[in-house]
């Protein structure tokens, strides 16, 4: 199988059986986008921090599943704020921008022969995408292989893991042992001389958790 970016990583085993992210788990949905960004970042065409996501490069081929994300961050000046991009892809009035991000990584999977299109919604009028049961196995395999084996964990894995944990999705691949171990693994990658950029990625996706975690305080 074609290495998968993150994003698409992350679509295949965090859709539900609908072929969709979240619906209402507001975590999934920011880890989707979050997915997003931080392919952006290390595809050396966004830089992010705190406050704000800066468009710095035109959007390689390898990343054209990203354009709608990237399309608005051009739209807004090439910077945004991090937290009204937020508030646009996951609490806006209606899901637009996220599910045209959605569409545009379910289609690149669908291209892989890695996801089946689906439709879904009370009326089957939203697209949906449904992954291969082998093309999960296979991610999943990965991440076991890197996490939970003897060899290196790569970057790109462990981002796609830490991703799945936060968007509550990694409990139908592994064991409480097991997510347990990982996180182990993970703690112990970040606190190595090589792990400098995991540990940015933690912090930033804290970052993130902690201003969706406000926006639901102000909300209830």
């Amino acid at each position: 199988m074609k290495d998968l970016t993150i994003s698409q990583g992350y679509f295949l085993c965090g859709a539900n059986d609908k072929g969709s992210i979240g619906g209402l788990n507001t975590e999934r949905r920011v880890c989707l986008v979050a997915a997003a960004l931080l392919e952006l970042r290390l595809a050396s065409c966004a830089q992010l921090d705190r406050k704000t996501v800066t468009v710095t490069a035109p959007l390689p081929a390898e990343q054209a599943h990203l354009r709608p994300l990237y399309d608005y961050l051009v739209e807004a000046g090439g910077t945004c704020k991090t937290e009204k991009l937020l508030r646009d892809y996951t609490y806006a009035a209606t899901d637009t921008r996220l599910n045209a991000l959605q569409t545009a990584i379910g289609a690149s999977l669908v291209s892989l022969d890695l996801a089946q299109p689906v439709k879904t919604g009370l009326l089957k009028g939203k697209q949906g995408f449904l992954p291969c049961r082998e093309a999960v196995a296979q991610v999943v395999a990965r991440m076991r292989e890197e996490l939970l084996g003897p060899g290196q964990a790569g970057e790109e894995t462990a981002i796609l893991v830490i991703l799945l944990d936060l968007g509550k999705s990694l409990k139908p691949y592994f064991s409480a042992f097991e997510q347990t171990q990982m996180k182990q693994t993970l703690r112990a990658m970040e606190k190595s001389p090589t792990g400098k950029m995991v540990r940015e990625m933690v912090e930033y996706l804290q970052n993130l958790m902690s201003t969706v975690t406000t926006f639901m305080m102000l909300l209830s």
